[in-house]
């Protein structure tokens, strides 16, 4: 599969669970399918009555057997931990998340500065259109449901990258350096460029020939122009090259813009 198959997959086993609810006993599943995780994270089975949010995002990935990225804790902060020890933890509150994504919510933060306080909440990234984030979570009013978020909210305590690139057997969309490619070949040259994935926060000289070729496609880059730098007015250009051009809206330079970039 290939590493946005291996994400959607994550996705879909997690909706296939939505509405599992606490009242009626129907979350039990998920508690059941977490309890199977050998060994289970510190020793600790967990009960129908435990908190479960963690337990939700662990579950789903026993469930399609990719527990070997979606780390398998019952607590928030103990998953954070594993993320950062794999240095898989994204810190920064305004980075923009993939579908696949383990988001962590710190309900207390008081909105001064990056939030690094302990987490309250944690559930799985489906998507992202324009600013917001498409979450699904379980344990979210004893129910597993879906949430909006608007990308660097207050309360957002960071993001798990699973490494789903590592687990792809479809290497020949991707470069050598472990980035995806898109493979734009002239028959006379066989020539093949290697493009990576960029989002908001990335910065140097790819970014800035994205920037140039937005420029030259009529989107405007913010007054600095082709600087450099991944921000808000580059994402907004990007955003509405990609809604004009009816691409997957997601404000993150993949394969597919590139595409339409270079070659119109």
């Amino acid at each position: 599969m290939t590493e946005n198959e291996l994400r959607e997959k994550v996705c879909a086993a997690a909706r296939a669970w939505l509405g599992r609810r606490e009242d009626n006993g129907s979350h039990r599943e998920i508690i059941d399918v977490y309890n199977t995780i050998s060994p289970l994270p510190r020793g600790y089975r967990m009960t129908y009555q435990d908190p479960w949010c963690a337990a939700f995002v662990s579950a789903v990935g026993q469930k399609v057997g990719l527990g070997e990225i979606l780390y398998a804790e019952c607590a928030c902060d103990p998953m954070i931990a594993l993320y950062q020890k794999a240095g898989r933890f994204e810190e920064q509150d305004e980075a923009v998340p993939r579908p696949g994504d383990v988001i962590f919510y710190d309900w207390e933060d008081s909105g001064i500065g990056d939030c690094r306080g302990s987490s309250d909440h944690v559930g799985l990234v489906l998507g992202v259109e324009g600013d917001r984030i498409q979450v699904i979570e379980g344990n979210k009013s004893d129910a597993v449901g879906l949430r909006e978020v608007h990308i660097d909210s207050r309360f957002i305590r960071g993001y798990g990258k699973p490494d789903y690139l590592g687990l792809a057997d479809a290497p020949e969309h991707h470069g050598a350096a472990g980035e995806p490619e898109e493979a734009i070949a002239k028959e006379e040259k066989h020539c093949t460029l290697t493009l990576p994935y960029l989002q908001r926060g990335d910065k140097g000289e790819c970014v800035r020939a994205l920037q140039a070729l937005l420029i030259g496609r009529g989107f405007r880059c913010g007054p600095w122009g082709a600087d450099g730098d991944f921000g808000g007015a580059t994402y907004g250009a990007l955003y509405q090259f990609q809604r004009a051009r009816q691409l997957s809206v997601d404000g993150v330079a993949g394969p597919e813009s590139w595409q339409k970039l270079l070659l119109g």
